[in-house]
């Protein structure tokens, strides 16, 4: 089974992010609610570099666990999932103030409060 904590171990082992990160969404949205639940309830892993991961992951699973009526485990909450103040990720590669002012208003409120900014359609899987 896929889990936020599988997908801090590949990181950990330089495998790619949008594979390893696509895959959990695939196994997810198959999945039935218990099984939603056992693969967010653990903390993942220290993700350090890029520095934006770990608090882009905890709000995966927070959006995750909001949109599926899941119990929001506690760990999204510890500081280390949030990125400071001063230093906000925005996805997508904006940069022209157009793109960066669309992201502050399209972003879910559970990325936008740890500082991260990326489309409201993010989590979506093809």
């Amino acid at each position: 089974m896929r889990s936020i904590v599988e997908i801090s171990r590949l990181l950990k082992q330089n495998q790619s992010f949008p594979i390893i990160f696509g895959n959990f969404l695939d196994e997810f949205y198959r999945s039935n609610n218990d099984r939603r639940s056992e693969m967010i309830k653990d903390c993942p892993e220290n993700i350090e570099n890029p520095e934006y991961l770990g608090p882009f992951l905890a709000g995966t699973v927070h959006k995750l666990a909001n949109d599926f009526q899941l119990e929001l485990p506690i760990w999204v909450f510890d500081p280390k999932f949030y990125l400071p103040g001063d230093k906000p990720y925005f996805g997508s590669r904006a940069t022209k103030k157009l793109r960066t002012r669309y992201l502050l208003f399209e972003t879910p409120a559970e990325f936008a409060h740890r500082n991260i900014f990326v489309s409201s359609n993010c989590l979506s899987r093809v």
